[in-house]
């Protein structure tokens, strides 16, 4: 996946926020695996590529992209994942397949769930649901 810099610049720019190197830096070494990182493992792959961050800063930068709508956290492994769709209006669904440990966002599968409008209650931006399950080579394979 290829991040889109001008929209990266331009969000940052409406709300306020900064853009430093150690944030792109950071957010195209997520968008470069397809295995979902941890911070630790993160860190690990910068300094293979010649880049010392320290742990805390890895984690307040996770956060501001997190807060930016860039990326997500997987909460049962904590892992990141990079939102292919980061508009604010609806839930991110992230499938995450116990077999390979992959997961995937769904944007579609997010616009089926609403909260039934007679419980008065109405969900924060940013919301993360993590469904638990195989996908189809796991499935195949099992």
């Amino acid at each position: 996946m290829v991040i889109d810099r001008s929209r990266i610049l331009k969000r940052c720019s409406e709300e306020g926020k900064s853009v430093t190197p150690q944030r792109i830096m950071i957010l195209e070494e997520l968008t470069n695996h397809n295995d979902h990182p941890t911070a630790y493992q993160l860190q690990s792959i910068l300094k293979k590529n010649g880049h010392s961050i320290n742990i805390s800063t890895i984690y307040r930068v996770l956060d501001f992209w997190i807060e930016m709508r860039f990326i997500h956290k997987a909460e049962s492994n904590n892992t990141y994942v990079v939102c292919p769709d980061p508009h604010s209006n609806h839930l991110h669904v992230l499938l995450h397949c116990s077999g390979c440990s992959r997961i995937a966002e769904r944007c579609k599968t997010s616009s089926q769930l609403a909260t039934p409008e007679d419980l008065n209650f109405f969900t924060t931006e940013g919301q993360v649901v993590e469904l638990q399950g195989l996908c189809n080579n796991c499935v195949v394979t099992n």
